[in-house]
């Protein structure tokens, strides 16, 4: 895969490397890969990095050649596609499965079956916990991840989820805007401080119903920001853990869990919708699992 850039008079005497990691929107660690194959190219003739740039100049890169190892071991297993064109691939996760290898697992991943289906090549541009479905989207390249990576971070992506919590709310909608840190090396949980990284939940009632005398809501969150499990941070933080949460909780929402025989947090990522790095195109990704079927039995009940 080779990518091109024309020099424009803005860019007349510019270092080439500003070049590569700016306009052409190369990682730092895609350019060292690109040196070390000799993938850069200005006017079809090899250059180094502090090259000089003048007015018309045609910069190549081939990109294919610098491909970096993904460190995810192929394996057939099944992967519920929901898109895929040349760049992206997004598949519909199911609860009780790793997105990505760790160091205690490293086979029967999501990342390992999207690899298989791929021929070897998987880069995981967005993740879910074990326990929440939904969309995962992967790249077919480092390149494309990396793209794909700054597309979900501009302030026009939205991530949906649907989630059954504890309780009933006193208003129809509302935003949590509490920071959310780890609470301890080592540790998993994350935990609401002052001292935590900026953390933004959007939320919105869609319906309350009753269940072995408790309240149960079914809400739709939009996430402003992405910290590791913060929706699950945030809802238990407001008095309202997810039905079957087994690591934020109250001891009324486990109580209530165990009566549903609920044991995995009831949280879906049925919506992604970001503009495709390539096409320019705003691609909208939805996906239903069968916890589906549970959300819509809550909410007719």
């Amino acid at each position: 895969m080779e990518i091109s850039y024309t020099a424009q008079e803005k860019d007349s005497g510019r270092e080439l490397l500003r070049v590569l990691r700016g306009d052409m929107k190369l990682s730092a660690s895609m350019v060292r890969r690109l040196k070390n194959t000799g993938g850069i190219f200005v006017n079809s003739r090899p250059v180094y990095t502090n090259y000089r740039l003048s007015t018309g100049d045609i910069v190549t890169c081939d990109v294919g050649s610098a491909e970096g190892e993904s460190g995810v071991v192929p394996e057939r297993g099944e992967v519920d596609i929901i898109f895929e064109d040349e760049w992206l691939i997004a598949v519909n996760k199911p609860s009780g499965q790793l997105s990505h290898p760790s160091r205690s697992r490293y086979m029967g991943t999501l990342a390992n079956y999207v690899s298989g289906y791929l021929g070897g090549v998987c880069h995981a541009v967005n993740r879910l916990d074990r326990d929440t479905s939904g969309v995962v989207l992967f790249a077919k390249s480092a390149y494309v991840k990396s793209r794909a990576a700054d597309a979900l971070m501009h302030g026009d992506t939205v991530k949906e989820y649907l989630a059954l919590v504890y309780g009933e709310f006193s208003d129809s909608e509302g935003v949590i805007n509490e920071p959310i840190i780890r609470l301890r090396e080592g540790d998993m949980r994350r935990g609401v401080s002052k001292d935590g990284e900026r953390a933004v939940t959007h939320y919105r009632v869609l319906k309350s119903f009753e269940c072995f005398g408790e309240c149960v809501t079914l809400l739709n969150l939009r996430l402003e920001t992405g910290r590791t499990h913060q929706i699950r941070v945030h809802c238990e933080h407001i008095g309202h853990p997810l039905i079957g949460d087994v690591l934020y909780f109250s001891d009324r929402s486990k109580a209530l869990s165990q009566k549903l025989k609920i044991e995995a947090q009831a949280l879906h990522a049925g919506r992604l919708r970001f503009v495709h790095p390539f096409s320019g195109e705003v691609l909208e990704l939805c996906c239903k699992t069968s916890r589906e079927d549970l959300y819509k039995f809550f909410s007719e009940n």
